[in-house]
C-alpha cells in the first residue's frame, strides 16, 4: 500500500526570454572595411597635399598608360611577351586593333589631378557696364589667360565704379548743403549744375538772367562767384582726383573782336578760376588743363546767346581717366 501512495516526480524547465536576439559579427567586418577605405582616402589626400610638383608628376607618370598609340606596342619589360612582333596580342590571329588607346594624362600628367590644367585655351567674352552715361566696357580674355583673374578684375572694377558713384553723390550733397546753408548764397543754388560725364563729375557755375557770375565782358570774378568757388575748393581739396577747368561764353561777339574775342575771354575766366581754387588750398599739381572754349559748347544749343551758356566748369576727373587708363569707346 505504501508504494502506491508515492507521487510521481515532475521536472519543469522554464526558459527565460530576455527579448534580445542573437547578434552576429558581420557588421564588424563591414565597419573594418569602411574604416580601411577611409584611412586610405585620407592618406591619399595627405600625400597630395604634402607632395611637391615633382613628386606629383612622378605619381601621375606611374598611373599613365605606357602603351603607344601605334599598334599597341610597349617599351617596357613585357614588350614582345604580351604583344607579338606584328603588334597583335599573343595567341590571336587578327590585325592590330583600330581602337584608339586612351591618351589622357600623357601630355601633362598633372592634369589628372588638376582640372584647371585641362582647359588652357578659353575664349570668353565679358561685357559689363561700369561707366556713367551708358558707357560700356568690354574685355576679351585672350587664349591662355586665367578666368579667375579676369573675374577678380571685373569685380574690382565694379567695386571701384560703385565707390566713385558714392563719392560723387557725397560731393554734390556737401557743396549744395554749404550753399543752401549760407544766407548770402542760398539764392544762388540754381546757378550750380552737376553733370556726371564719362570724364568725371562736372561742376558748373552758370549765369542766370540778371545774375552774372563775372563782370560783363571781363574776367574779374564777382564776390558771389568767388564764394561759390571757395565752397567747391573746400569740397575737393582732400580728394586725390585731378581737376580740369574750362570757360564758356555765349555767342554774342565781343566788342573788341579785333584784339580780344570770346576765346581769350573764356580762357581768362578759366585761368581766374584756377587762381581762386589754388588760393583756397587746391594743389596746383592737380589742375591738369585750362581750356577756353568760347561758344563752341553751348549749354542751350537752341539759344546760343542765352545767359546759361556763359559758365565755368570744374571737372573732378574720374580716377582711371585721370591716370590715362580710361577705356575706349
Amino acid at each position: 500500500m505504501a508504494g502506491n501512495n508515492e507521487q510521481p516526480i515532475v521536472i519543469k524547465r522554464i526558459e527565460e526570454d530576455d527579448g534580445h536576439g542573437h547578434h552576429g559579427g558581420a557588421w564588424k567586418v563591414a565597419y573594418a572595411d569602411f574604416m580601411t577605405a577611409m584611412m586610405a582616402f585620407f592618406l591619399l589626400l595627405w600625400i597630395l597635399a604634402a607632395s611637391d610638383e615633382e613628386k606629383l608628376r612622378g605619381l601621375a607618370d606611374y598611373f599613365t598608360p605606357s602603351l603607344s598609340q601605334s599598334g599597341g606596342r610597349g617599351d617596357g619589360l613585357l614588350d614582345g611577351t604580351v604583344l607579338a612582333d606584328d603588334g597583335v596580342m599573343s595567341g590571336t590571329d587578327g590585325p592590330a586593333t583600330p581602337v584608339q588607346l586612351p591618351s589622357f594624362g600623357q601630355e601633362n600628367p598633372l592634369a589628372v589631378f588638376d582640372s584647371r590644367l585641362r582647359d588652357t585655351n578659353p575664349n570668353i567674352q565679358v561685357e559689363y557696364d561700369t561707366r556713367p552715361e551708358g558707357r560700356q566696357e568690354s574685355a576679351t580674355i585672350n587664349e591662355g589667360s586665367d578666368p579667375m583673374e579676369t573675374a577678380r578684375a571685373q569685380v574690382a572694377a565694379e567695386r571701384a565704379q560703385q565707390e566713385w558713384d558714392e563719392a560723387q553723390e557725397r560731393l554734390e550733397q556737401q557743396i549744395m548743403q554749404e550753399v543752401v546753408g549760407s544766407p548770402e548764397l542760398e539764392s544762388y543754388s540754381d546757378n550750380l549744375r552737376f553733370d556726371r560725364t564719362e570724364n568725371g563729375l562736372e561742376i558748373q557755375i552758370v549765369d542766370k538772367s540778371g545774375e552774372s557770375m563775372f563782370a560783363t565782358g571781363s574776367a574779374r570774378i564777382q564776390d558771389r562767384t568767388r564764394d561759390l568757388l571757395r565752397i567747391i575748393a573746400d569740397a575737393v581739396v582732400e580728394l586725390p582726383n585731378e581737376l580740369t577747368i574750362s570757360g564758356h561764353t555765349d555767342s554774342v561777339p565781343y566788342t573788341r573782336a579785333a584784339t580780344y574775342s570770346n576765346w581769350e575771354l573764356s580762357a581768362d575766366r578759366a585761368n581766374a578760376t584756377r587762381r581762386v581754387l589754388m588760393a583756397n588750398g587746391v594743389s596746383p599739381e592737380r589742375i591738369t588743363r585750362i581750356s577756353g572754349l568760347a561758344d563752341t559748347e553751348p549749354l542751350n544749343p537752341g539759344s546760343p546767346d542765352a545767359p546759361e551758356n556763359r559758365r565755368i566748369s570744374v571737372t573732378v576727373q574720374y580716377p582711371e581717366a585721370a591716370a590715362g587708363a580710361a577705356p575706349q569707346e
